[in-house]
């Protein structure tokens, strides 16, 4: 919700105020322009609510997609995990393992 204050306060000031600029302000002009800023100011502080709500909106999301993202990783991370101990990696070590007792059998070094 925003609202151009500038622009209704300078018309409301020009529709008041005498045509002489040089003309003292009266009780009205200050109250009118006292009750301009209050508007302002309330308008503004609710924008600052409004950012910290989003901000602390934004800060719970990037904890939980942080959580998330460390769940996947330590899930991943367990899957490479097993792989190395029971899949694809003990196979090629037991294969190179068979390779070298042929070698030693056929070269005569295998008891």
């Amino acid at each position: 919700m925003e609202v151009f204050l500038a622009a209704t306060t300078e018309e409301v000031y020009h529709s008041r105020m005498p045509s002489d600029q040089q003309a003292p302000a009266t009780k009205q002009d200050i109250h009118l322009l006292m009750e301009q800023m209050g508007k302002y100011y309330q308008q503004t502080a609710q924008r600052f609510a409004d950012m910290e709500e989003r901000m602390k909106e934004m800060a719970e999301r990037i904890t939980r997609e942080g959580k998330e993202t460390r769940h996947y990783f330590d899930v991943v991370a367990e899957n490479i995990k097993h792989d190395f101990l029971h899949g694809a990696l003990p196979d090629k070590i037991e294969q190179h393992e068979d390779r070298i007792v042929r070698l030693e059998q056929h070269v005569g070094l295998a008891a």
